[in-house]
């Protein structure tokens, strides 16, 4: 009975969509033409994610001739007197207001060779991703740890590799790690996006969120609403205006909550994130944002119960020459306790993470350069980064980038170099390598001052001790000394393409010194182990079907490591493959479908969770094999997408991330997204 009335509730709200479309347009049938200039476009950004391929828009058509009334003749010419129009009220071309900020250009080209994975708006809405860890675990080789269900905290790794080494950036500027040594992604919502970017090195996870460009003069609006199994339910609502108090303004609310495996464990995420641009000419102008997230967990598992991240932005971006863009930015995070928790204050990092900080880019097409420096306020993590990339496109045929970073911390510092190199096909195939080699600052949760006779282990609990000397008679002691992580990485091999068929394989190799546990609560406390050098193997592979079916394609990537059961969080195998169907129908493009049907899973690891019974395991805590068996389907008729997925339609129950905190053993999951042009 409660999907019944689910499912009429979003019944209901398609209806009124229905009733209401012809006011926005979308009933209008679409033109072709348009269509397919929008499609290209779509399709060169999300170039080398199957998901976002070929994705149609959801723009609507411009009004059809006939659907005009018809006027009465005009009157006859000699009836109408002379009139001069005023100079004052004709508006000369360049008097438009632009609508964004100049973007910061990505010259290294996505796809599987280069090892970088790109969504734009229209690929995250066709992707099966409802949440920002979901669809980033979609990049072959990372791998998601969810301490529960929605609203619990929960991360991405590549390789075992954590703390300083998985990095998420907000329109150029950094988002601070508070409650640990990574981020915390139940508080990273995916509304107000127009573009995910994820660079997967050797040795680090770059993931960069560009806010939601303006492309059309017409005020924007996108709703999500879905519901399922175990009470989930899910509301996103995104307003974007484009010409508004000077400039342009987003207004974006997310929430997803549900109760939990065998509706056990309620938890919820939610927040609202709201943007207002000022923009000068076409040349630049400011921006400010202020994002708010809050997770809600199970208060028998974590405490506190609410906690809400809260981030200021100031940004000002100017082109001061033809080729050259100046970028500027303040970022302010800080973490608070919503509800009433108990002890919360011992908890949660009372000390707010802030960086002012300054980009200079240029870019001469098949050239370019960019240089960033940037200060760091608040304990626990770098006080400094300062940064150089360059690259170019030789020929069209060879392509070369290389970057150097700087971290100081303290007064010690970590340099880290990296390059990448890829060829153009030539008779199908194109080779590629990438070498990583540096040194960088491991980031740790700031836990609040206890009494003298209580101190709190430093860090991520992992054993580091608090350095102190004498000072006028008085003991000064820095609970959080500057740590660094050694580590060299490679990657080579090669991509087979020839029209849909790609083929793909790569060696891998990641050597680091110490493997670090994230710093989340469901780890704290966890130990920092032993690495060294790892190596194993990546393949990749798209086959279409198409003698079967015209848009069905056999697809499929994973790693295989080498056996070495004390690296935490590196499972040996990890893999992704399925059967993918995609396809538009009618000269209008007014339908298009996406089905997937696959297998999702990585091989049993070992977590570091600190276990005193058993000095044997060394501090590590063994889960089993996690794999799921899913199946999706959404259509989207005109501009409404509605879908449909059921993940681990097997029924496993002990898939889990960490020991004793099982997943959901199934979900059926439905709803709609709908875009509006008002």
């Amino acid at each position: 009975m409660r999907h019944l009335a689910n499912c009429g509730v979003v019944g209901g709200m398609v209806l009124l969509l229905l009733v209401s479309a012809p006011l926005g347009g979308v009933g209008q049938e679409i033109g072709s033409e348009g269509q397919e200039t929008i499609i290209g476009k779509a399709g060169v950004l999300a170039h080398g994610m199957p998901h976002s391929r070929d994705t149609v828009p959801d723009e609507p058509p411009p009004m059809e001739p006939d659907t005009l009334p018809e006027l009465p003749p005009p009157p006859d010419l000699d009836t109408i007197p002379d009139q001069e129009i005023p100079e004052a009220e004709i508006a000369p071309e360049d008097s438009i207001i632009p609508r964004n900020l100049p973007e910061m250009s990505q010259p290294v080209p996505p796809g599987w060779r280069t090892g970088i994975w790109e969504w734009d708006r229209e690929g995250i809405q066709a992707s099966r991703a409802v949440t920002l860890a979901e669809l980033l675990e979609e990049v072959p080789g990372v791998l998601g740890i969810r301490g529960g269900d929605h609203g619990n905290p929960v991360t991405i790794l590549g390789m075992g590799l954590g703390p300083g080494r998985v990095r998420v950036f907000v329109d150029g500027s950094e988002l601070a790690p508070l409650d640990g040594g990574v981020l915390d992604l139940s508080r990273i919502g995916l509304v107000g996006l127009d573009r995910v970017r994820v660079e997967r090195r050797m040795g680090e996870i770059r993931v960069h969120l560009l806010g939601m460009q303006m492309v059309d003069p017409r005020v924007y609006t996108l709703l999500e609403v879905g519901t399922g199994d175990l009470q989930t339910n899910l509301f996103r609502g995104t307003f974007a205006h484009p010409d508004a108090l000077g400039g342009n303004v987003l207004l974006a609310l997310d929430r997803i909550d549900t109760d939990g495996p065998a509706r056990q464990e309620p938890g919820a995420a939610y927040g609202v994130h709201l943007r207002h641009a000022i923009l000068r000419n076409e040349d630049g102008g400011l921006a400010w944002s202020v994002r708010r997230m809050t997770s809600r967990r199970t208060e028998d598992f974590f405490d506190p119960r609410d906690v809400n991240r809260t981030d200021w932005r100031l940004q000002g971006r100017y082109r001061i020459w033809q080729d050259i863009l100046a970028d500027g930015f303040y970022h302010h995070s800080s973490l608070g306790v919503g509800g009433d928790g108990a002890d919360a204050d011992t908890l949660i990092t009372q000390e707010a993470r802030s960086q002012v900080g300054g980009r200079l880019a240029l870019d001469r097409g098949s050239w370019w350069a960019e240089a960033e420096a940037r200060r760091q306020g608040g304990t626990g993590w770098p006080d400094g980064v300062q940064g150089v990339e360059a690259g170019a496109l030789l020929g069209n045929f060879v392509g070369a980038s290389a970057s150097m970073e700087r971290q100081s911390w303290d007064g010690e510092a970590g340099t880290t170099l990296h390059g990448r190199l890829w060829t153009s096909p030539v008779l199908g195939v194109s080779l590629f390598a990438e070498g990583e080699s540096g040194r960088k600052a491991v980031p740790s949760m700031v836990f609040p001052e206890l009494p003298a006779e209580e101190p709190p282990e430093s860090g991520n609990g992992d054993g580091d001790e608090a350095n102190g000397d004498e000072e006028n008679g008085t003991e000064v002691v820095d609970r959080y000394p500057p740590r660094f992580q050694e580590l060299t990485g490679f990657r080579v091999g090669a991509e087979f393409q020839q029209g849909d068929l790609s083929l793909g394989a790569a060696f891998l190799g990641v050597d680091p010194d110490s493997l670090h546990p994230t710093g989340l609560p469901f780890d704290r406390g966890g130990p920092t182990v032993a690495g060294g050098m790892r190596t194993g193997i990546e393949l990749s592979g798209r086959v279409p079907l198409t003698p079967l079916l015209d848009g069905l394609t056999l697809q499929g990537e994973g790693q295989i490591w080498e056996a070495m059961p004390d690296w935490s969080y590196g499972p040996e195998k990890s893999w992704d493959v399925g059967i993918r169907y995609h396809n538009v129908f009618f000269d209008t493009r007014n339908l298009e479908v996406w089905t997937d049907v696959g297998l999702r899973g990585r091989d049993r690891m070992a977590v570091p969770l600190a276990d005193p019974g058993d000095p044997e395991a060394g501090g590590l805590q063994g889960v089993p094999v996690n794999q799921s068996y899913y199946a999706r389907v959404q259509i989207r008729v005109v501009s409404a997408k509605i879908f449909i997925q059921w993940d681990n339609f097997t029924f496993r129950d002990d898939n889990m991330d960490l020991p004793d905190r099982a997943l959901p053993r199934t979900r059926v999951f439905y709803g709609v997204r709908w875009t509006l042009w008002n």
